[in-house]
C-alpha cells in the first residue's frame, strides 16, 4: 500500500509542478493518478491509527477536488482577463496583476484594474461554493472538519486556535496601520486604499530595496542572484545545489514563488516568477528555507511523515531563514550591507512580519470560522471583510475573497504563516541565547536547526513558542 501511495503520489506532483511552472498537462493524466490515490486512500479512512485516519481523510479529499481545481484555474482564465488594460505581458489577467501593478503608479488605473477583475470574479463564485461544499462533504463523512486534521497534525489544540489568532491581530492591529501608510505614501504618495494594498503586498512593498538590491532583473542578473542565494545556504552548512530553481516567465505560470517537494526528500524543486532583484532575494531565502527542510527530511521515515507535513511545520523552516535578511550582523556579513542600508532592510522584516499578523492573519480566521461555524460562501465573503477589518483598519469589498487564492479554497494553510512568524520569534531568541548573534555560524545552532528538519511531519514545537505578548511586533523591535 505504502509503495503505490508513494509512486502515484509522486506521479500526481510531477503534473502538478508542471502546472505551476505554466507548462502544458494532460487532464487525463491529472485524473488517472489523482482517481487512482483517492481510491487508496479511502481504504485507509477507517485505519484503527487516528493519525493515518487523519492522514488519509485529507489526502483523499484533495485527491477528489485536482480536477475540480485545475478546472478552476482555466476558469480564472477565462473570466479574469481584461482586455481594455495591458501591461509588458500583455492584457491584464490574474497571473500578470503583479506586473501591471508595478507598472502603474497612479491610483486611477490601480483602481481601475483592481475594480475590474473584482466585477469579473463574480463568475467564479458558483464554482468557489461548489468546492467548498464539496470538502466540507468529504470531511463530514467522518464528523470532521479540515480545522480538526490541521490542528491535530500541528499538535495545537484545536479551541485554542482561534483565540490565539485574534490575539495576535490585535497586536498587530496598531503598528500595522502606522507602518502601511508610511510604505504607501513612500511608494505612491498617497495613503494606503485597497488598490494600494494589494499592489504592496503582492510584490510594490519590495521598490524602495531596488536600489539596494540592483536594477530590475534579466535571466542572466536573476540566475547571478539564484547562485549567489545558494552559496549563501551552502556556507551557512545546507548545500542546495541539487535543487532545481526555475526562473523562466511564462505567461500561465503561478504568478508567485512556491518550493514543491515532488519526491520527498529525494526530489524537492523551487520556482520564482521574476519581479524585482529584491523581490527575487526575498523569495529563494523563503524557498530555499522550505527546501532545507523537504530535502532534508529522513529518507528513511514512515510515508505519513515525509508527506503529511502542514503549513504550520515548515513555514516555522522557511520563516527563519526567510529571517535572515531582515537581521543586521548576516546583512552585514553576506551582502556587505552598511548600517543605512541594514537598518532600512530590519523596519522591512518587521512590516512583513505585521503583514503577515494582519493580512494572512484575517485570512487564517476566516477559513477557521468557515469550517468550524459551516459559513455558506456568500458569508465568508462578508466575514473575511471583517476580519481583514479590524486587523488592518482598512475597509475592503468582500468580493476581494473570491480573488485570495487562500480565501477561494477556504484554506487553513494562512494559519501556518502566522504559527510561523511566532513561532520563529521564540526560536530566534533561542538560537541568540544558545549561539550568539551570528546563530547560523554556530555548530550547536545548526545541529538544533538539523534535528527538527529531519523530523518531517513529526517534528514537534514548545507549546511557549506561540505565546504572544501585548507589544510581540511593535514598530520599536520590541517583544
Amino acid at each position: 500500500m505504502t509503495h503505490a501511495l508513494e509512486t502515484e503520489t509522486i506521479a500526481l506532483n510531477h503534473w502538478l509542478y508542471a502546472e505551476g511552472l505554466g507548462l502544458p498537462v494532460d487532464e487525463h493524466a491529472l485524473t488517472a493518478h489523482s482517481d487512482t490515490l483517492a481510491n487508496l486512500y479511502g481504504q485507509l479512512l477507517d485505519s484503527p491509527d487516528l493519525g493515518l485516519r487523519y492522514f488519509a481523510l485529507e489526502s483523499w479529499s484533495e485527491a477528489r477536488r485536482v480536477l475540480l481545481d485545475y478546472r478552476l484555474n482555466d476558469l480564472r482564465d477565462r473570466h479574469l482577463t481584461v482586455p481594455g488594460l495591458t501591461c509588458s505581458e500583455g492584457p491584464l489577467t490574474w497571473r500578470n496583476w503583479k506586473v501591471f501593478e508595478r507598472e502603474n503608479d497612479d491610483a486611477a488605473p490601480l483602481a481601475v484594474a483592481f475594480d475590474e477583475l473584482l466585477n469579473r470574479s463574480q463568475a467564479l463564485a458558483p464554482s468557489l461554493a461548489q468546492r467548498l461544499d464539496s470538502v466540507r462533504a468529504d470531511f463530514a463523512t467522518r464528523a470532521l472538519t479540515p480545522a480538526h486534521t490541521f490542528a491535530f497534525r500541528e499538535n495545537i489544540p484545536l479551541e485554542s486556535l482561534r483565540p490565539f489568532l485574534l490575539s495576535l491581530g490585535q497586536a498587530c492591529r496598531a503598528p500595522f496601520q502606522h507602518a502601511v501608510n508610511q510604505l504607501s505614501h513612500s511608494v505612491f504618495r498617497r495613503p494606503a486604499g485597497p488598490a494600494e494594498l494589494h499592489a504592496l503586498y503582492l510584490n510594490r512593498m519590495y521598490e524602495l530595496h531596488a536600489p539596494v538590491f540592483g536594477a530590475q532583473p534579466e535571466t542572466q542578473t536573476a540566475g547571478r542572484i539564484v547562485r549567489a542565494a545558494q552559496s549563501a545556504f551552502h556556507r551557512l552548512g545546507f548545500d542546495l545545489t541539487h535543487i532545481p530553481v526555475d526562473i523562466e516567465n511564462r505567461p500561465r505560470k503561478y504568478p508567485g514563488a512556491f518550493c514543491f517537494p515532488i519526491a520527498t526528500p529525494a526530489d524537492v524543486r523551487v520556482s520564482v516568477r521574476l519581479a524585482s532583484p529584491p523581490h527575487l532575494v526575498d523569495m529563494l531565502y523563503h524557498e530555499f528555507g522550505h527546501a532545507v527542510h523537504f530535502s532534508g527530511i529522513r529518507a528513511d521515515l514512515p510515508f505519513i511523515d515525509r508527506y503529511w507535513i502542514h503549513s504550520g511545520v515548515h513555514e516555522t523552516f522557511s520563516t527563519l531563514f526567510e529571517s535572515l535578511l531582515h537581521d543586521p550582523v548576516f546583512l552585514r556579513e553576506q551582502f556587505g550591507f552598511d548600517d543605512t542600508a541594514s537598518e532600512q532592510l530590519v523596519e522591512f522584516g518587521r512590516f512583513k512580519l505585521l503583514l503577515t499578523g494582519t493580512w494572512l492573519n484575517a485570512s487564517a480566521l476566516t477559513a477557521l470560522d468557515a469550517w468550524l461555524e459551516g459559513l455558506t460562501w456568500p458569508q465568508i465573503e462578508t466575514r473575511y471583510a471583517e476580519h481583514f477589518l479590524a486587523f488592518t483598519g482598512l475597509p475592503i469589498p468582500g468580493g476581494l475573497a473570491r480573488l485570495e487564492p487562500f480565501i477561494a479554497s477556504t484554506s487553513i494553510y494562512p494559519a501556518g504563516y502566522v504559527l510561523a512568524m511566532v513561532r520563529v520569534a521564540h526560536w530566534l531568541k533561542r538560537l541568540r541565547a544558545l549561539s550568539g548573534a551570528a546563530w547560523w555560524q554556530s555548530p550547536e545552532a545548526r545541529a538544533e536547526v538539523w534535528e527538527r528538519v529531519k523530523a518531517g511531519g513529526a517534528v514537534r514545537f514548545p507549546a511557549e513558542w506561540l505565546e504572544v505578548n501585548a507589544n510581540f511586533f511593535s514598530t520599536d523591535g520590541t517583544n
